[in-house]
């Protein structure tokens, strides 16, 4: 496991966030592209974010490694994300991308924290019980989630069933796992973990309007790390959209590194 240290964490925050989107690409029907200077997957889902570039590090022919991705997507007259990450190639990528159309949508601010400081969990907000999503019908309802919180299209949505599979979910021993926040039988917020390249990495917190304000996205996330702290990881990682900066600083995360979201004019909203 590696060591909290920051010289650490940029690697972790950039290999973890690959080994976990890369899974999108990972099932039948979808394709992971895992090129020597870049990844990128493509599903049957035709909404963002489930078309993706998530690694780019080209320094030669670089326009045409660009252009050959914005050929293949834009022949499937698909949305897609191009995520600029930490360590991408080449320098001026977002230029060039904004030559072709993009603009930038997001900026997600990553960030790491040593596990042992985290503050303990509290018991929670009344009436709400947090689990582990294992059983076939807390899958369900994690998946529910997703498709609310990405406004999946209808008939997207068995489509993004099958793809599920290949994260693993409720397997034990999988590098991914869940916690749903559940309000009487109503689920209402989530978070994933993925254990991987050393660190711990938090994902997809999200929570219903009618169930905010309760602290949810706090308690998930410290569930989800305990978790992982008893199991000897020492880094905990997490890309932190600008609403959520301020809680997870509370927590004692540091800021290290931006990852620069790129989409399609008025088409990604995180």
């Amino acid at each position: 496991m590696l060591a909290p240290e920051s010289s650490n964490a940029i690697r972790a925050l950039e290999e973890n966030f690959w080994a976990l989107w890369s899974r999108f690409g990972r099932s039948d029907g979808c394709r992971l592209h895992d090129e020597p200077d870049a990844l990128w997957y493509e599903t049957p889902i035709p909404t963002l974010p489930y078309n993706a570039v998530i690694r780019f590090s080209a320094t030669q022919r670089v326009d045409q490694a660009i252009d050959r991705i914005f050929k293949r997507f834009r022949g499937r007259k698909v949305p897609f994300i191009w995520v600029v990450h930490p360590s991408a190639k080449p320098l001026d990528l977002e230029s060039r991308l904004r030559s072709r159309g993009f603009e930038e949508a997001e900026v997600v601010d990553g960030m790491w924290v040593d596990l042992s400081q985290l503050p303990a969990q509290a018991e929670g907000p009344r009436g709400i019980r947090i689990r582990q999503a294992m059983s076939p019908s807390d899958v369900d309802a994690l998946l529910d989630l997703v498709t609310w919180r990405w406004n999946v299209p209808s008939d997207a949505q068995m489509a993004l069933r099958k793809i599920s599979t290949a994260f693993e979910f409720g397997t034990p021993g999988s590098a991914v796992r869940s916690w749903v926040a559940w309000k009487g039988d109503a689920p209402v917020a989530k978070a994933l973990l993925n254990v991987a390249a050393g660190a711990a990495g938090l994902y997809a917190v999200a929570t219903k309007p009618d169930a905010r304000g309760l602290g949810l996205a706090r308690e998930l996330a410290l569930r989800a790390f305990a978790a992982a702290r008893g199991e000897g990881y020492r880094l905990g990682i997490l890309h932190a959209t600008s609403m959520a900066r301020s809680l997870y600083t509370k927590l004692g995360f540091r800021s290290i590194a931006p990852f620069r979201i790129f989409a399609p004019p008025q088409t990604f909203h995180m």
